[in-house]
């Protein structure tokens, strides 16, 4: 009789515990690469900004910023862009997906006088900017974490 009281109040144990791990989502990064722009000015010095959706983001803020920080070194890590010497700096916008935001995955923003749908009016998703600005044998790269100020990630310039 109690060996099966035991056994009943195991397999409860077992069963609350794969619920609650099914419950955890996993943070996952969307590039909206169609959302990819390039501002030119001035002839030598192109500003490449992208756009990035983060789905179930940790509310951990180094955590965030760590995950912020692989996720943009993996994309400039195998970014032609970084090699071009004409380009000067990269912007990384991060907005959390959500119901507004998820639109941008197969959209692009849409600028007509009926219709201004751009990704900034979802200010409430806004996450995170990170900037890398290149220098001499180098870049600094500078983190600007909802509305709090500027953090120096790293600074490897000569």
């Amino acid at each position: 009789m109690m060996c099966a009281h035991f056994t009943k109040n195991l397999i409860g144990f077992f069963t609350l515990m794969t619920l609650i791990s099914c419950n955890d989502k996993k943070q996952e990064f969307i590039s909206l690469d169609h959302m990819t722009f390039t501002n030119s000015y001035y002839k030598n010095d192109i500003k490449i900004s992208f756009y990035v959706l983060i789905a179930n983001p940790t509310t951990d803020d180094l955590e965030l910023k760590n995950t912020i920080a692989k996720y943009v070194s993996g994309r400039l890590g195998s970014n032609k862009f970084l090699k071009n010497t004409k380009v000067s700096s990269f912007n990384f916008v991060f907005y959390e997906k959500t119901a507004n935001t998820s639109y941008f995955i197969k959209n692009i923003e849409s600028h007509d006088a009926l219709n201004t749908n751009e990704i900034s009016n979802y200010k409430e998703d806004y996450i995170a900017n990170y900037y890398v600005v290149k220098c001499n044998g180098g870049s600094t790269d500078k983190l600007y974490l909802f509305d709090r100020t500027e953090e120096i990630i790293s600074n490897n310039c000569k």
